[in-house]
């Protein structure tokens, strides 16, 4: 007779090769065993390469989308105080929100996000300089309860454009707002269902694809087997283009000029795609993680891609080409279960050092450098649990999941905590990231909205 140990390890197996789920994670299995891999003359190249890069919004454009009106995390200009260990940010008013993970945008004086009551997702709209609601706009959402794992409620953050702001929920609700200019609700002027529209499946913990608004189009990433990243005209919603077929991930698109034209980069649960401005692939980067568990937003920098995930993964850098057939990708490394290991944040860039948090284990905000993606043994961040982080000139601002606020200088050298605010926010869940316009921080939980 078998042992007990024995008959429960073969059921094991039988349930694995049923499900295909050791076919399905052999690529992620294999990421286990694989070695750094270095491309010696990109790395020289990247070494002598003087990297150009845009200087900081100007303080008018306000924080119009998820990562800022640059997309890469860096705050408008504008004025902020550093010495918190003195004098710590004043609590100018709270307001209450529902449940999800959507960051904020603010422009002109208003504070938009997404959040989940009940059956509904809602819109809504505070005042920025008093957190009164201006308006709210709800809508049913996933009443199959696809839309159950973590927080119940939109993980996306919306992007505002004009008068017109483009939102995506938890379970793929894809929506165009005509916002009025006082009080009034604001009007729909087109919506599509991601999920339905595109043969796709709900991924295990929500849809989180910010959308991306690049000349006239809004870009998202449905994650279905009728086009993994699409593009709508976003004045009539009409599809313009869809490209690929793989499935969805927790990563948003972003959008680059390579050899002076503009690209789109998009993480997919399995790839990173470089996709021309009408749609065309041009070319792809395998980078699978366990749970397709692809989060952080793809960080541009000049020429250059940087990736991260955490479960079981690693960070790599790619530098985009343009060629007579498109953008190339072309890797120059590729660090393994070490470097930066991103879970659900994105890092920030500054003076050829990235900074951000390592999600594998334990949360640990790391500091490497770009040219080579080794992490600085001596910039120890003990202490510190996982968060979400910002750039503002030369500091870090930094929301932890549990609720604390850090300040902490973007240096090199060694770790440099000015200061550390506790219960800012409650929960131990707080994934949203942090809003900076005109020297007013902005942050939220499932509870509140604060400024």
């Amino acid at each position: 007779m078998p042992t007990r140990r024995v008959v429960l390890i073969l059921g094991l197996i039988a349930f694995f090769v049923s499900t295909g789920y050791l076919a399905y994670r052999s690529q992620w299995v294999r990421n286990l065993f694989a070695r750094d891999v270095e491309n010696p003359a990109e790395m020289s190249k990247l070494a002598g390469t003087k990297l150009e890069v845009a200087a900081v919004a100007e303080s008018t454009s306000g924080w119009p989308q998820w990562r800022g009106p640059m997309r890469d995390g860096r705050a408008p200009a504008g004025p902020i105080r550093t010495d918190w260990d003195k004098r710590p940010p004043t609590l100018l008013w709270s307001a209450p929100c529902g449940q999800g993970y959507s960051s904020l945008a603010v422009v002109s004086g208003k504070v938009y996000t997404q959040d989940r009551q009940g059956g509904n997702e809602r819109v809504i709209c505070l005042n920025a300089s008093d957190g009164k609601l201006l308006w709210e706009y709800s809508y049913p959402c996933d009443p199959a309860g696809k839309d159950r794992n973590f927080s119940s409620g939109p993980r996306a953050t919306p992007a505002m454009q004009g008068d017109l702001l483009y939102a995506v929920g938890g379970a793929g609700t894809f929506l165009c707002l005509e916002i009025p200019s006082g009080p009034a609700t604001p009007k729909l002027r087109w919506q599509h269902n991601l999920l339905q529209e595109f043969n796709a499946k709900m991924p295990q913990w929500g849809i989180a694809s910010s959308p991306l608004i690049e000349g006239n189009l809004a870009i998202v990433q449905p994650g279905g087997e009728n086009g993994s990243v699409a593009a709508f005209d976003k004045l009539t919603g009409e599809l313009i283009w869809k490209a690929g077929n793989k499935p969805s991930g927790y990563s948003s698109p972003v959008a680059a000029t390579i050899g002076g034209k503009r690209a789109i980069f998009a993480l997919t649960s399995n790839a990173l795609l470089s996709i021309a401005a009408d749609g065309k692939i041009e070319d792809s980067y395998t980078w699978v993680t366990q749970f397709d568990g692809n989060i952080a937003t793809p960080l541009i920098v000049d020429d250059y891609v940087f990736i991260s995930a955490a479960y079981g993964h690693g960070c790599a850098l790619l530098r985009a080409q343009r060629t007579e057939d498109g953008v190339r990708l072309i890797e120059v490394y590729a660090r393994r279960l070490r470097g930066m290991k991103n879970h659900h944040s994105t890092s920030v860039y500054k003076d050829r050092y990235i900074y951000g948090f390592d999600g594998e284990r334990v949360g640990r905000l790391k500091c490497i450098e770009l040219n080579t993606g080794i992490e600085k043994a001596d910039w120890e961040s003990s202490g510190m649990e996982m968060g979400s982080l910002i750039l503002t000139d030369n500091h870090l601002i930094i929301q932890t999941q549990g609720g604390e606020l850090c300040l902490v200088e973007a240096t090199p050298v060694e770790f440099r905590l000015v200061a550390k605010i506790p219960k800012v926010l409650n929960g131990n869940q707080n994934w949203s990231s942090p809003t900076l316009v005109d020297g007013r921080l902005y942050l939220r939980d499932e509870e509140k909205v604060v400024c």
